[in-house]
């Protein structure tokens, strides 16, 4: 077991991360840990949830919870409230990528995706808004995708249900701007490490056949990629923490994070 930093830039915060126990979200939890923060991790699986707590100690919570459902995600805060009475920062990095040529989409893979990527930050939100207001303000972090920028084939749910939290965000701002509490979209390219990668174009079952060939000859993979290889998910965690330390008085809307 490893404890948190007792200094450090976010000693004395209470952080909420959703898809804390792989990709960026875990690495985005261990940096946040490290710089002092108390951690509250948000995830489906209990085991895996289990071990991220034993690894970072006795100043971390584990609260298992399924993003795309309200009553979950109101018990999970419900719990923060109850521990903390307030909440410092929010970051909405739960996702799921599941691309698919149009015509081929179960309406379990429509309905996965928005749920988990557009459903879920809007119910997170919303449940930690009295929190971050109990703080005397804070700050929220969406992940969305550069697929908002850049039009990829076989990714039109995932696109939209990005492009919405998109447009979440920036009515959030507004709304919620005069209380302290600030709202950045991260829009983030492809990152390496656990769970991060290509592997949901590459790996993605009996679609794999007609996605993975055609986004390598057209060139896809190679431009999200870029020539670095794509970043990594430590350098993601990095620029969270960026993002939370600005000094109040300055806000940072929407930020993009890529490889080139």
């Amino acid at each position: 077991m490893t404890s948190t930093a007792s200094g450090g830039q976010l000693a004395g915060k209470i952080v909420a991360v959703t898809g804390a126990t792989s990709g960026s979200g875990l690495a985005i939890a261990r940096r946040f840990a490290a710089e002092g923060a108390t951690m509250v991790l948000l995830a489906r699986g209990a085991d895996r949830l289990k071990a991220l707590v034993d690894e970072l100690g006795s100043d971390t919570v584990g609260l298992t919870t399924d993003v795309g459902d309200p009553d979950n995600v109101r018990g999970a805060f419900e719990a923060i409230g109850a521990q903390f009475g307030k909440l410092d920062i929010l970051i909405n990095n739960a996702g799921l990528h599941r691309p698919c040529p149009f015509e081929s989409l179960a309406d379990q893979d429509i309905l996965a995706q928005v749920r988990t990527n557009l459903l879920g930050p809007t119910y997170t939100c919303r449940a930690a808004i009295p929190l971050l207001r109990a703080a005397g303000g804070g700050d929220i972090i969406n992940t969305s995708s550069e697929v908002t920028i850049e039009i990829f084939p076989y990714e039109a749910v995932y696109r939209m249900t990005k492009a919405g939290l998109e447009a979440l965000g920036q009515a959030l701002s507004l709304e919620f701007e005069k209380e302290e509490i600030r709202v950045t979209t991260l829009i983030q390219g492809v990152a390496l490490g656990e769970g991060g990668g290509s592997t949901d174009w590459k790996d993605n079952g009996e679609h794999t056949h007609l996605v993975w060939p055609r986004l390598q000859a057209e060139g896809t993979v190679q431009r999200v990629m870029g020539k670095h290889g794509g970043q990594t998910v430590e350098s993601v965690a990095d620029v969270h923490v960026f993002i939370v330390t600005r000094p109040r008085g300055q806000k940072l809307d929407v930020v993009r994070a890529r490889s080139y």
